[in-house]
């Protein structure tokens, strides 16, 4: 349904709009449905249809939403200009399948379907683009600053002003017509051009997002830090300023041929980055590549967020995991082999062949640990639903091998809101399996038992999972455990009443922090080891913060004396953090880490997660 998917212009989701039912057909649907019919008859020699036909149109026009919603996608109405949109050809592939699966067939004969299929889709932002709206990510357009944009677009246009009074030449390729008529300061440029290059510097975000770095100004007193691009870094920013050229270029109505028309509005290079000549993706590199020194003119700086801000952006670089560092080395390890000795073809097949096993049984692991991670992620609460839990909060999940035995749960009740963070023993697919069982767990307590009290959950919560994992007097079964804060916070009175096993619950109040234990009694005199809890409160006031933390963080090795960072350090470091917005504390909290962590060239030691909010 389209209101699932419309945004407004403040990027606000708008659930019920005002006009009825029967509008949506006659807003989106029949113009998207006519405006797809005509552009392709063009691109496929006058396509015609049959009175069953035309049904196609209008069940493929009023299937969008749906397929958007899978890609994590929306629209929004546009003013002045409308932004280009970052859909890779990875997810034009998906759309594709999606409507080869439901089977709806044009009956009139096409030899390629799938090229039908794939041009059907790629119109779809021009037909909402003619409509008034344009595409977008939340990731990508949320805390952007149209003043930093500006900003951008100046420095970008001072950049080329200087470029072209040095050579004294034309512009290449797309601008090579009008190239003299734009030596001109930025607010004298004509209004189209304005635009474009807002749009184009409105991207740099997108693609720092793509290699995990967001854009913020520069304390005063201190000097901006200029962000040093590493290879791999450069190559995906300049695979997503291809992305974003060529949906400019669909938008404005141009289509793949093998030589470039402007009449007709064909182009060559409408194809896949990989695909491009060296000489074209060296342009996009050398784009890329001013980004850094862009954002030191404007006094801008470019800082690590944290992996999790961005798991929805299919474009973004994923941190690399304990089975992609082995696969990368096991590569070079051969490479190096092969420079070092001299081998016969049938050893070098030999070599080949061992290779290749490997290859395909690390893949095959890797392939195991990514869908556990999916499952994962579908049982963990979302962005929003936290959200509407706690406006002003974060989550900090950072797993230590894809997946993780930490794991977080929120549920809202009329004025009660349940909250809890767990730490489950090991990690990677062990430490998720336990946290699997122990997630599902509470999820039953509290939303199919509607047991409110912390202690009851608890006690409930132990007793299912050492039932469901066999523990019992004779020894048999698993030892392994959690550690857990579970909260129930009254959002009408602000009374705070939680209980646990370990972890880390922190309460900032009135500028000071205080480290909260909840205190409980493990009775190792049996083996069933249970746990007796003790019933906590405090009362929240308005503006104070509470953090919940696992062990990960403040036990993660680094620094220069390679040692823990411990949890004084944690707590000293989120006081002075505290005043900071939310979102930003999260991305704080994962530069602190990180800078800790490879200060001593520190793998990550154990699951990370830090959850904060601010009553």
């Amino acid at each position: 349904m389209w209101s699932k998917i419309i945004y407004n212009t403040d990027n606000h989701s708008i659930q019920s709009p005002p006009a009825g039912i029967k509008n949506y057909r006659k807003i989106f649907t029949d113009p998207i449905a006519e405006g797809l019919y005509q552009d392709m008859q063009l691109i496929w020699n006058h396509i015609t249809y049959t009175k069953s036909e035309k049904s196609f149109w209008y069940d493929f026009a009023s299937g969008i939403p749906e397929k958007f919603g899978v890609l994590n996608l929306f629209i929004r109405p546009f003013g002045d200009f409308c932004r280009t949109c970052i859909i890779t050809d990875e997810e034009i592939d998906v759309l594709v399948q999606m409507d080869l699966e439901q089977k709806k067939i044009f009956q009139t004969k096409i030899k390629d379907e799938k090229r039908f299929r794939r041009e059907l889709n790629y119109l779809i932002p021009l037909q909402l683009k003619k409509i008034g709206y344009e595409v977008l990510r939340r990731e990508e357009i949320i805390e952007i600053d149209m003043l930093m944009i500006r900003k951008l677009a100046r420095a970008d246009h001072a950049k080329y002003l200087h470029e072209m009074r040095t050579r004294k030449a034309r512009l290449e390729n797309d601008q090579e017509d009008t190239a003299n008529l734009y030596i001109t300061d930025f607010n004298s440029l004509p209004l189209e051009i304005q635009y474009s290059n807002i749009d184009n510097t409105f991207h740099i975000p997108t693609k720092l997002l793509s290699i995990g770095y967001k854009i913020r100004p520069v304390k005063k007193g201190f000097n901006p830090v200029t962000l040093s691009l590493n290879g791999e870094e450069i190559e995906t920013m300049a695979k997503v300023e291809h992305i974003r050229w060529s949906w400019e270029k669909r938008l404005n109505g141009w289509r793949y041929g093998k030589e470039r028309d402007n009449i007709k509005k064909t182009h060559p290079s409408l194809i896949p980055y990989e695909e491009l000549d060296e000489s074209e993706k060296v342009k996009d590199r050398q784009l890329v590549k001013l980004i850094p020194s862009l954002l030191h003119d404007i006094s801008y700086e470019a800082y690590p967020i944290s992996p999790s801000r961005i798991n929805k952006i299919s474009y973004a670089i994923k941190p690399q995991s304990i089975i992609q560092r082995l696969l990368s080395e096991t590569r070079k390890l051969n490479d190096e082999i092969s420079k070092l000795i001299v081998t016969t073809p049938e050893i070098n097949e030999r070599i080949i062949s061992i290779n290749s096993k490997i290859e395909e049984t690390i893949n095959e692991v890797q392939g195991s640990y990514t869908y556990a991670r999916h499952i994962q992620e579908i049982f963990l609460p979302e962005d929003i639903y936290i959200r509407e839990c706690f406006p002003e909060s974060f989550v900090l999940f950072k797993p230590k091998n894809i997946v993780s035995g930490d794991f977080y749960f929120f549920s809202k009740r009329n004025d009660l809101v349940i909250f809890a963070l767990a730490d489950c023993t090991g990690h990677g697919i062990p430490g998720a399996l336990i946290s699997t069982i122990g997630y599902g767990n509470l999820d039953m307590v509290v939303n199919v038992n509607k047991i409110n009290d912390p202690v009851k959950i608890l006690r409930h919560l132990y007793t299912y999972v050492h039932r469901f994992m066999r523990r019992n007097m004779e020894g048999h079964g698993l030892q392994d455990d959690m550690e857990i804060t579970l909260c129930v916070l009254n959002t009408t009175t602000n009374l705070l009443t939680f209980s646990g096993s370990g972890n880390i619950i922190y309460h900032v109040t009135e500028g000071e922090i205080f480290e909260i234990k909840s205190e409980y009694y493990k009775d190792d005199s049996n083996l069933k080891q249970e746990y007796t809890f003790s019933l906590n409160t405090t009362q929240m006031k308005a503006g104070d913060t509470l953090y919940l933390c696992s062990d990960g963080f403040p036990d993660q090795m680094g620094g220069k004396d390679h040692r823990r960072y411990q949890k004084k350090k944690l707590m000293n470091f989120l006081h002075q953090i505290h005043k900071s917005p939310m979102a930003e504390q999260n991305d704080l909290l994962y530069e602190e880490i990180e800078k800790w962590r490879e200060e001593a060239d520190e793998d990550q030691t154990d699951d990370i997660s830090v959850i904060g909010i601010r009553i």
